[in-house]
């Protein structure tokens, strides 16, 4: 009898390591084991998140800072304009490309030492020819961030160099690469991994590589920049393209910057799906349409929303702003209301809300014989 009981406890202790296997190898798959604590991956059609820890939380970005730099200088400048090196410019430190004052640069050869090399000095010769001086340059840089989404980022300088005052967020970095990538010249100059450039101090140009260790190395990589520095740790700015499908994937202070890059963006590519979260195929809501020759009207969204979904993904929200008592008459195909979708925390869609048919308003004999009376 002792016997029997030990095998039914040797077994039932085998069931409980196998369980504890399995929902451990299940939770694994699910999200990528990443060396960084603070990362994004974004849809970079939509802008939505796909999966994130902390991106929200203000970080020194390091060198990805030149993603905005040679935002504004594309959009201020045009590529052969030639920009003069200061004194402030060529006393900049300490990653550089070795220019001095007084030389001459086109603004293409500038945006390719900024992004492919990280050279500070070229950032800065950048910010001074746009506005005169780095500060005001700077103040330019977190007006236009805000612009396009990046409401939790400052910056104080053009290059990245470490500054209290000077911080993004991994999700606003993703917004900021992504609009870089929608750039002519910048978009086409992350993507390189080695480039020419033509050093004034030089007669034949000098070979740069990039430092975006995917580039060349994972499939269908095209971008954007790095940033490394003390406080800031390894960061990387990465995006790739498959089969007409964009992903972004950002990681600050990381061990594994690639690495972590990688993984994020397999998990993007592999692991995800696009789930239709607003669907037409059936009423939203019926309401209760005042004085109309039909009580009730059948409400729809104007169109679907499909997004991009997975074990792990965030939890997506939806959110309605309605008018749940209409009055007569109501058109077919009238605004009535919105639908807001959130995705980690952040909107990616608004759908109106719109009637299925029209409604007119019901007859009324009294207000009729009245206005037959005036008449």
């Amino acid at each position: 009898m002792k016997r029997i009981v030990n095998l039914i406890k040797i077994n039932l202790f085998f069931c409980i390591i196998a369980l504890v296997l399995f929902l451990s190898i299940s939770t694994v798959y699910a999200i990528p084991l990443l060396y960084s604590n603070y990362y994004c991956l974004v849809d970079g059609d939509s802008g939505q998140i796909i999966v994130s820890k902390n991106a929200d939380q203000k970080r020194e970005v390091a060198s990805t800072t030149k993603m905005m730099t040679a935002i504004l200088a594309e959009e201020y400048c045009s590529m052969d304009e030639m920009a003069t090196v200061s004194y402030n410019a060529a006393r900049t430190h300490p990653f550089t490309i070795g220019l001095r004052e007084g030389q001459k640069l086109k603004i293409e050869e500038l945006l390719k030492a900024a992004l492919i090399r990280s050279s500070n000095d070229a950032a800065v010769v950048l910010a001074e020819h746009v506005a005169g001086e780095e500060r005001l340059f700077a103040h330019l840089m977190t007006k236009k961030a805000f612009l396009i989404g990046a409401v939790n980022t400052h910056f104080v300088n053009a290059s990245g160099l470490p500054a209290s005052e000077h911080y993004s967020t991994v999700y606003d970095l993703a917004l900021i690469g992504r609009y870089l990538l929608s750039k002519k010249v910048s978009g086409e100059i992350v993507g390189k991994k080695q480039d020419k450039f033509r050093h004034p101090a030089y007669h034949e140009p000098l070979t740069i590589t990039n430092t975006n260790g995917l580039l060349g190395y994972y499939e269908g990589a095209n971008g954007i920049k790095t940033g490394t520095a003390n406080a800031a740790g390894k960061c990387l700015v990465a995006s790739a393209e498959r089969r007409g499908r964009k992903l972004i994937a950002v990681v600050l202070k990381s061990g594994d910057r690639t690495g972590d890059c990688v993984r994020l963006l397999n998990f993007g590519f592999n692991d995800t799906q696009r789930v239709k979260v607003v669907d037409q195929s059936s009423p939203f809501k019926q309401l209760k349409v005042i004085d109309g020759k039909k009580p009730y009207v059948d409400i729809y969204p104007a169109y679907e929303v499909p997004l991009w979904m997975g074990e792990g993904t965030p939890y997506i929200e939806k959110r309605v702003k309605l008018n749940y008592s209409l009055k007569a008459p109501v058109l077919m195909g009238e605004k009535v209301g919105v639908l807001e979708i959130y995705a980690d925390g952040k909107q990616v869609a608004e759908v109106p809300l719109v009637s299925s048919e029209t409604v007119k308003e019901k007859n009324n004999l009294i207000v009729n014989l009245y206005y037959k009376i005036l008449n």
